[in-house]
């Protein structure tokens, strides 16, 4: 071992840090651990560069915070360019093969109006995720999450170019008859209304719960997995399931790493029992919106040419999103996402 690399602040989770603890931790100052004559600089109505206001949640020390899946740039940018190079290879391989005529008129007919919705729904999240970047209490929460913005980032434009790339064998696929869809759609309402409420949360703890670990299981995955996968490949289309299991596979790695937060926030020596309380609370009054958001998409299944078990689907994400929770050590009540 060279001798910066036995010198750290931080102590690493195994006997030696890891590339990704190395890159990551110790990048984001604190007043709980370096700035012991306060913070250098605040903003001019002198509020701190970071606040403990910032979340309702506390803990002896964010910084021992790690991400199970270690994502940091590196990687995030590897697993990206992977995810592009299968779906611009998947496109190619159906052209060059002649797949896309085998695509049914009704199924065509879906696509066209419903394809690009859920870029709305992946933009809708961005927005305030990448906000709540800069207020997050450690820098391995702060890389999580802003991390996770880009995906849903990147995510909403392979969707929206995807569309663009079926344009020359399938015919037009206007964005605005999506966008008008998600704005008017009695189906798509109230998940709109979700991603709207979530731009109004200022504790980053509970906006993390409310589109992570509510939202995410019951209503994300079952766009991606039942629309995007299960119904695309029921109804011979096998292409536009590339698209949304590459972000499938991302949302996976958000679920893992908002369950070990929770799970961090509930193990607390100090405060354990008081964020327990408090993400149940906030289960308690988002989880059920969600359910709402998943069941009100019915109509949208009900136009697929091959029917999927969509009532089974919405039990499974619901049953995904309480078993985050319960993993993570918070009982909720058994009426919440029943």
């Amino acid at each position: 071992m060279t001798d910066e690399r036995s010198f750290q602040w931080f102590t690493p989770t195994k006997r030696r840090a890891s590339i990704y603890e190395d890159v990551t931790m110790d990048t984001q100052p604190s007043v709980h651990r370096f700035l012991e004559r306060g913070w250098q600089m605040c903003f001019d109505d002198g509020a701190p560069t970071w606040s403990d206001d910032s979340t309702a949640l506390k803990s002896t020390s964010w910084f021992d915070f790690r991400d199970p899946g270690e994502q940091w740039e590196r990687p995030f940018y590897q697993r990206g360019a992977g995810s592009e190079r299968q779906i611009e290879g998947a496109v190619k391989g159906a052209a060059d093969d002649g797949l896309f005529a085998d695509f049914d008129a009704d199924w065509i007919a879906f696509l066209r109006n419903h394809l690009q919705v859920p870029a709305f729904i992946d933009h809708g999240i961005w927005l305030p995720t990448a906000i709540a970047a800069r207020a997050c209490l450690s820098d391995s929460i702060t890389h999580c999450v802003a991390i996770e913005a880009s995906m849903k980032q990147r995510s909403a434009q392979a969707l929206v170019l995807y569309a663009m790339d079926l344009e020359p064998h399938l015919g037009e696929f206007p964005i605005e008859s999506c966008r008008k869809s998600w704005l008017e759609h009695e189906a798509w309402q109230p998940s709109r209304a979700y991603i709207e409420k979530l731009g109004t949360i200022t504790d980053w703890g509970e906006l993390i719960v409310a589109a992570n670990a509510c939202f995410e299981p019951a209503v994300g995955m079952l766009v991606r997995r039942e629309l995007g996968m299960r119904a695309a490949s029921a109804n011979g289309d096998t292409v536009t399931p590339v698209i949304f299991r590459a972000a499938a596979q991302e949302s996976q790695w958000i679920k893992e790493w908002t369950g070990e937060l929770m799970r961090f926030a509930a193990a607390d020596e100090q405060n354990g029992a008081a964020n327990k309380e408090l993400i149940a609370g906030w289960a308690a009054d988002w989880l059920p919106q969600a359910e709402e958001a998943a069941r009100a998409i019915a109509p949208i299944a009900a136009e697929l040419p091959k029917a999927i078990d969509f009532d089974a689907a919405v039990t499974a994400g619901i049953g995904e999103a309480r078993a985050v929770f319960e993993e993570a050590g918070v009982a909720l009540p058994q009426a919440v996402g029943a």
